[in-house]
This record gives structure tokens, C-alpha cells and sequence, in this order.
């Protein structure tokens, strides 16, 4: 499956909100395509076990007083204590500059606040109130979950009270198999970036810091979105990591080692689509097939011309990427090499950038507006195919359904282990596998002629000390 994860510092503790709808029947899962006339995101669910430390349970929905309390205050919801260090210069300073920033524009919108709040934190150089983790997923997975809410709208349209159930139902479970996706590649961040300083690591001592890396438990908000900036189907996850985390060994909560989370995205975001990838296939019998560039799979019997009619976003950094390698080539008289293109993708990437609309949006409509698009499109080849058509085409529906389930270890939150994802048999079947353990392998598509090299998930050793980022080993807490 193809896919791609980032990460980004996050200022805005709006953004989230920006499109989450609030009618109640749209928060179960694949409800909120269908029924309501208030449409909008699924709300945000809490994960980890910093989360957990704070009283929230894994999956449970983010209401938004506590949230507030959490990312907004850095205080723990229940009890009001200060999560990780108190206020600094920075801190001070970003109020004085948002403060003179009101004075200046005294009609300002709550949105612009918004806006003017955020960029009085990055002026002032505050710490962030929490790190993006994004997993954004390849373009014809969003156009087979597309195709799902396509077939759901017209069946409700229709009047179809059986089609509509059926529609909803398929639905719900890859929404349920992306959030079970989700999470285990959390997991695997959690037990491979989960750590937090202690000391100091300017000094040394025989060549060797004397700072220490301790386990700590992360705090995750996770928001799963439907659309990109341009309105195009974008399956995709923002995972907002507090930037405060509970160290295991005393309890108290400090700023992770968050230097370090780079080194571990691009395995993370590969253990999403692992996962995800096997899920779809054992419910729906897809088959893959390599993309052109080689960086993944997409589903196979969605062209190439299909998932291009559907990214706006691609076809606009493409062309700006291409002017500026023209005026490259002109000024220099050679070609930008890799290097210089991807810094070009990135410069467009942000200049082209529109901000999401605000507010809950019609999910039925923009489902619609997906159709219409693809009836009308430039390319005649693409006006023959319809939208709720897709889906059917290459995939077995209305199988039994097949679930992913977290096997915790049972050393308790303080334990070696993290949690690993097993096989479940189809529902149909009454089988259940026993799955991987850390450090089996996560299997895919064992019989595709061409497969992805299998995923390793490496785990802890349980008991003793640890060794940190780097090989570098922990020694017992100061004080302690």
C-alpha cells in the first residue's frame, strides 16, 4: 500500500476542530456519510498510555473542555496539576506579542485570533504545544473508501433503507481498520520514540554524557480527515503527540526526547499501511499492484488516470516544481539534481497551500460534487466510469468482516513491552489467530508475486535497563 508519513512542529490547537461535525448520529463510525444534515469529520480519540495517565481511555471520543486543558493549558484535566515545566520566557513573551498584535487589529475574528495567536508562538520561539504525526494514505485507498460513501449517499437517496445499512456497514469497517492501523503504528512510535531526558547531556564524563534517557508515556490526539486542502478524497490521520510525557520511572511528566521522533516516522507510517493493507485484503480480496515510482502499491483496477483526476494538490506542485527546475536550468545552466527538486516540492508545497474551510461540512454533498467531477471530466476515458461503480469493481463486498485487536502486555504500564496487533479471523469463520509478537514479523500478501519486504517490529526485552536512543543506557533516576 502506498502512503507517507510527516512531521511537523503544531502550534494551533484549532485546526483539529476546524471541520468536526456535531450532530450525534454521524459520531459512530461510517455514520456521518449518511442521515444527518449536518455532516462534518469524526471527532478525535484519545490513545496512549500518557492519555491514559490523565483518565482517558484509548479510543475514548476528545470532548473539548479537557482537550483545552490538556494541549491549550498543559495541565492534567482532573486534578488541574502543571504538566511538564512551568512557564518560561518564551511563554511571557508570546503573550506580549499577541497582546500588541490584538491592539493593532481590534476587529480581529476569532479565527484571526487564531491565526495571530499562532504566529506570537512561532515569533517568540515557544515551545510547541504539541508535535503532527501524519499518515496520509495512497490516493486509491481514498477513492475505494470514497466509492463506499458514493454508494451509501445514493442508496439514502433512494430510499434503499437495506442498500444503505450494507453501505454503512463497509463503511464502518475500514474505518474501524484504519483507526486499528492507526494505532499500531503508534504503538510502534511509542516504544521506539517514548523516551525523555533527564540531567544534562552537555557535560561528560569519560567521553560519555552524563544525561540520562528514560522511558516515558506519550499522550496522543488523533483526528482522522477525509479531504485534502483542495477538497480532493485524502484518507488521513494527524496524531497531535503532547509535548509533555510521562517519564515510567518517577511519574512526573517532562518534555520528551523529541529530537529523536524523526528517525522513526518513516518506520511507523510503514506499519500503518502494513496493517491496513492486510486488513483490506483479507475482507475484500483486493489485489496490488507497484506504482510507477515504485514507492508502494495502489489498489489494482484503479488507474493511474483515476487517482490523478482526483489530485489537485499533486497537479499543482507538479507544475510549480516544474517552472522553478526551468529557471534552475536557466540561471545555472544544469539541471536541479534530486536534492534541490525535493527542497523545490517543498517550497511549493507551501506556497500553494490554501487553509481548510471552516466549519462541518455536507459529506453527502461533497460526495456528490466527487461524482459529478468525474462524469465531467477533461479526460473522455474517465466519463465512462461512475464513482459508486468503482468499489464494486474491484473489490468482493459484503464478505464477513475482519477485525484487528491490540494484545497488550500483561507486566502492567510500567512493563518492558508495548502492545503488538494480531490476525483475526473473518467473524464467518470463528477463527482466531494468535498473530505477531515483538519482534515476528507483520505479514503481508505472502502469495503476491511481487511483495513488499515483510515488517520486523522490534520490541523491548523485559526487565532491567533499557538502552536509550543510540544504544545509550539508562541508569538509575537521580534521587532515586
Amino acid at each position: 500500500m502506498a502512503g507517507v508519513g510527516t512531521l511537523h512542529k503544531g502550534f494551533s490547537i484549532e485546526y483539529a476542530w476546524a471541520q468536526v461535525g456535531l450532530a450525534v448520529d454521524r459520531r459512530q463510525a461510517g455514520a456521518y456519510y449518511i442521515g444527518a444534515a449536518e455532516g462534518g469529520e469524526p471527532p478525535g480519540r484519545w490513545w496512549g498510555p500518557g492519555a491514559q495517565a490523565l483518565g482517558f481511555r484509548d479510543g475514548q471520543e476528545i470532548e473539548r473542555k479537557p482537550y483545552d486543558m490538556v494541549f491549550g493549558e498543559r495541565v492534567h484535566p482532573v486534578d488541574g496539576t502543571r504538566l511538564g515545566r512551568r512557564r518560561t520566557a518564551a511563554d511571557r513573551l508570546a503573550e506580549d506579542l499577541y497582546a500588541r498584535m490584538l491592539q493593532a487589529e481590534p476587529h480581529a475574528t476569532a479565527q484571526r485570533k487564531r491565526e495571530l495567536r499562532d504566529q506570537a508562538a512561532r515569533e517568540a520561539r515557544q515551545s510547541p504545544p504539541y508535535f503532527d504525526l501524519t499518515f496520509s494514505l495512497g490516493k486509491s485507498t481514498s477513492l475505494f473508501h470514497a466509492s463506499l460513501g458514493e454508494n451509501a449517499r445514493r442508496a439514502h437517496e433512494d430510499g434503499d433503507v437495506e442498500g444503505e445499512a450494507f453501505w454503512a456497514g463497509e463503511i464502518a469497517a475500514m474505518d474501524e481498520m484504519i483507526y486499528a492501523a492507526n494505532e499500531a503504528a503508534l504503538a510502534f512510535f511509542q516504544a521506539e520514540a517514548g523516551y525523555t531526558r533527564l540531567g544534562s547531556h552537555a557535560a561528560r564524563v569519560n567521553g560519555r554524557e552524563t544525561g540520562e534517557w528514560r522511558e516515558a508515556d506519550l499522550a496522543v490526539a488523533s483526528w482522522y480527515q477525509h479531504t485534502s486542502r483542495d477538497g480532493d478524497p485524502q484518507l488521513h490521520l494527524h496524531n497531535q503527540i503532547l509535548h509533555a510525557a510521562r517519564t515510567q520511572a518517577d511519574g512526573k511528566w517532562r518534555a520528551p526526547d523529541s529530537y529523536r521522533y524523526g528517525e522513526h516516522v518513516g518506520a511507523a507510517a510503514q506499519v500503518l499501511l502494513a496493517v491496513l493493507e492486510s486488513r483490506m485484503t483479507r475482507r475484500w480480496g483486493l489485489e496490488w499492484v507497484r506504482r510507477p515510482d515504485g514507492y508502494g502499491f495502489e489498489i489494482k483496477g484503479i488507474g493511474q488516470e483515476l487517482m490523478e483526476e482526483f489530485s489537485s494538490r499533486r497537479k499543482t506542485i507538479s507544475a510549480h516544481v516544474a517552472e522553478a527546475a526551468r529557471r534552475y536550468e536557466r540561471e545555472h545552466g544544469r539541471a536541479p539534481s534530486q536534492t534541490m527538486l525535493n527542497r523545490m516540492a517543498q517550497r511549493a508545497n507551501l506556497a500553494t497551500r490554501a487553509g481548510k474551510e471552516h466549519g462541518a461540512f455536507d459529506i453527502a454533498q461533497l460526495h456528490a460534487g466527487w461524482a459529478a467531477q468525474l462524469r465531467e471530466a477533461a479526460d473522455p476515458a474517465l466519463r465512462d466510469q461512475e464513482l459508486h461503480e468503482v468499489a464494486p469493481r474491484v473489490a468482493h463486498l459484503g464478505g464477513g468482516s475482519a477485525g484487528v485487536r491490540r494484545r497488550a502486555d500483561d507486566d502492567g504500564p510500567g512493563g518492558a513491552g508495548y502492545a503488538v496487533l494480531f490476525r483475526q479471523e473473518a467473524e464467518r469463520t470463528g477463527a482466531q489467530g494468535a498473530g505477531p509478537v515483538a519482534g515476528e514479523e507483520v505479514g503481508l500478501d505472502a502469495q503476491r508475486p511481487d511483495p513488499v519486504p515483510r515488517l520486523v517490529i522490534t520490541g523491548r526485552t523485559a526487565g532491567g535497563r533499557q538502552p536509550g536512543p543510540a544504544g545509550r543506557v539508562g541508569g538509575p533516576v537521580p534521587g532515586r
